[in-house]
C-alpha cells in the first residue's frame, strides 16, 4: 500500500470517528431532556407505577369565603365589627400576614360582600378565596 493511500484512509477513518462521536448533546443530556420532557414521565423507581401528569384545572375559588387584608397600623377591631354587622363568619385570623379568612352570609351576592368590606377602613384588599388541587398519590405497586 503506497504513503498516499495509507493517508487517505487514515483521513477517512477520522472522519467517520468523528462524526460518529459528534454531537450537541452528550447521551446523558439527551435523556435527561426526555425525563424533562410532557412526551416522556418521570422514570420511576423499580416497582413503581409512573407518575401521573399534572392536572390542568385552572383557577377554583370558593363560592362563599374571601380573605381580607387589612393595615396593620389601623388594626383588626373595624374588621372584626364590619364581619359582626354584615352577618360573616370570622374562619382564620391569619397570624404570618395580616390577613382574616372570612365567610360571607349570602354567597349569591359576593360581589356585593366585596364592596362592602372593601370600604371598611384600615382594609387594603378584598380576594376570593382560591382552591388549589394537590395532584394525587398513587401507592407503590409491588411486581412479583
Amino acid at each position: 500500500m503506497s504513503r498516499s493511500n495509507r493517508c487517505f484512509f487514515a483521513f477517512i477513518g477520522a472522519v467517520i470517528l468523528l462524526s460518529a462521536g459528534c454531537s450537541t448533546m452528550s447521551r446523558t443530556e439527551k435523556q435527561l431532556a426526555k425525563v424533562d420532557s410532557f412526551d416522556y414521565p418521570d422514570i420511576p423507581s423499580p416497582g413503581m407505577i409512573p407518575p401521573e401528569r399534572p392536572r390542568n384545572t385552572g383557577l377554583v375559588y370558593s363560592n362563599d369565603v374571601l380573605i381580607v387584608s387589612y393595615d396593620i397600623e389601623v388594626g383588626k377591631d373595624p374588621l372584626r365589627k364590619a364581619i359582626r354587622k354584615y352577618g360573616a363568619e370570622l374562619i382564620y385570623d391569619y397570624k404570618i400576614i395580616n390577613a382574616m379568612a372570612i365567610r360571607v352570609a349570602d354567597p349569591s351576592r359576593l360581589d356585593e360582600q366585596i364592596a362592602r368590606f372593601e370600604k371598611v377602613r384600615g382594609v387594603l384588599q378584598v380576594s376570593r378565596d382560591q382552591v388549589h388541587y394537590l395532584d394525587p398519590v398513587r401507592p407503590a405497586v409491588e411486581f412479583k
